[in-house]
C-alpha cells in the first residue's frame, strides 16, 4: 500500500530538512534534498507502521496547495510505500 503525505522541504545552515505536515514530529534530514527526502520517507514509514501497530487511526493528509510556505520552502508530496503484510486487518 502506498500513502502520500506532504513534506515541507527547506535548506538549513549545512543540511536540508523535510518535515511532514501531518505526522507530528516526523521529519528527515540530509546533506542534500534527495538525502533529506529519503530520510523523511524512511521516518514516515516507521511512523505509519507504529500508528498501525497501536491501532491508531492514520492522520489524513493535507492538500499541497493549502500549505502555507515561508521563503525558501517548497512542498513535496512524498510516497510512503508500506511493506506487504499477510494480515492487514486494518484494511477491513
Amino acid at each position: 500500500m502506498t500513502l502520500y503525505y506532504p513534506v515541507i522541504l527547506k535548506k538549513l545552515a549545512h543540511t536540508y530538512r523535510a518535515e511532514f505536515c501531518d505526522l507530528d514530529g516526523c521529519y528527515g534530514e540530509g546533506k542534500d534534498m534527495e538525502d533529506a527526502l529519503d530520510d523523511a520517507r524512511n521516518e514516515g514509514i516507521s511512523y505509519i507502521l507504529s500508528e498501525l501497530d497501536s491501532d491508531a487511526l492514520l492522520p489524513p493528509h493535507s492538500e499541497a496547495e493549502e500549505i502555507s510556505l515561508e521563503k525558501g520552502e517548497q512542498v513535496v508530496m512524498l510516497a510512503l510505500v508500506l511493506p506487504r503484510e499477510e494480515n492487514w486487518n486494518w484494511l477491513g
